[in-house]
């Protein structure tokens, strides 16, 4: 089974469409961070343009760790925090960098919060013109430096992250 998260009238072939709120590509009325399916029962997550909505992150990943089985892929697609789209919508609780999905990487975090992925890939994408031109390139150089120095400056537009479901041993 896999299943597209928060997805609205957004259908992704293939998969299951679940959200809270009744809409066209929704198959299965839920809240994300509760989802109604059996332990280790998912293969794969679609969340697009959704986690940034979420106030319980961590509730949000235990949950795709729960019902995910060992291995599934979960694609988050969410703005960058220096976008300009996740300050314009008033609904955005969470504003994320190329590095917050590390976060649940870790095992201590796992200790905690009884949920762990392992980051498989992530992409940071730019606009065009020569400030984004000059923005990949820094980024290019250094993700790090990018996001602690220069980021304001020369801005991203959106993050695409590809993570797997770590079970606990």
């Amino acid at each position: 089974m896999k299943l597209n998260l928060g997805c609205g009238d957004k259908r992704k072939p293939g998969f299951l469409g679940v959200d809270q709120y009744r809409a066209g590509g929704v198959d299965v009325l839920a809240d994300v961070t509760r989802l109604p399916f059996a332990d280790s029962s998912v293969d794969a997550f679609h969340l697009d343009n959704v986690i940034e909505h979420i106030p319980d992150m961590v509730g949000l990943v235990r949950e795709l760790v729960r019902t995910g089985r060992p291995g599934a892929a979960i694609e988050v697609i969410t703005p960058h925090f220096t976008a300009w789209a996740s300050w314009r919508d008033p609904t955005h609780v969470h504003h994320l960098s190329y590095f917050s999905m590390d976060h649940f990487a870790h095992k201590w975090v796992a200790d905690f919060a009884g949920a762990r992925v392992r980051v498989a890939s992530r992409r940071l994408s730019f606009g065009g013109g020569l400030m984004g031109l000059t923005g990949r390139l820094l980024f290019w150089l250094s993700p790090r430096q990018y996001e602690k120095k220069y980021c304001f400056i020369f801005r991203a537009s959106t993050l695409c992250f590809r993570l797997e479901v770590v079970k606990q041993q």
